[in-house]
């Protein structure tokens, strides 16, 4: 099957205009050129029957995160919108989540256990931030998690470099 192996799903991580966008809140260099890696996927995915569930920071405009990092992804404004290029696909999944993990205080873990789903293929921003966070938690929780190096942007290269290591050498996931 290639990527995906049986009772996989896609996950999607906030490709949103405020990453992926020059002119976002929290721009992302690199995250335009994984798009088309992510389209690529999520085509191959619904082709064979796999799950492509989009998981997209969401916030409150006093949320306490942005004492850390600038406002950004605010619920109802073009920020926190799906980027183009990736839009949902009837069947698709959208999760919303105002945390760096796509399981903290989301449907996503019930989401996967109602579809069955053992093991997660996870693209999307940023690598050491909400991709490390999340591919940390499906692991706890006992998913297999395989995240596609070239599906995956951060702020910088050394910090990209080192969550892909973690997860792979530390956590036991899986990087292609």
């Amino acid at each position: 099957m290639g990527t995906y192996k049986e009772k996989s799903a896609l996950l999607i991580v906030d490709m949103i205009n405020d990453f992926v966008e020059e002119e976002g809140a929290l721009y992302v260099p690199g995250a335009k050129e994984i798009a088309s890696r992510i389209a690529e996927l999520s085509g191959e995915a619904r082709e064979k029957g796999v799950p492509v569930i989009y998981v997209n920071d969401s916030h409150d405009p006093d949320d306490a995160e942005f004492e850390k990092w600038a406002p950004h992804a605010i619920t109802g404004t073009a920020g926190a919108d799906i980027a183009q290029e990736l839009e949902p696909q009837h069947g698709d999944y959208v999760v919303t989540k105002n945390r760096f993990s796509a399981f903290y205080e989301t449907e996503l873990d019930e989401i996967l256990k109602k579809l069955g789903i053992e093991h997660l293929v996870i693209t999307g921003t940023v690598t050491n931030i909400c991709i490390f966070a999340t591919s940390l938690d499906a692991l706890i929780r006992g998913y297999d998690v395989t995240v596609v190096g070239g599906g995956v942007a951060a702020l910088n290269e050394e910090d990209h470099q080192f969550a892909l290591r973690q997860i792979e050498q530390v956590f036991g996931g899986e990087v292609i």
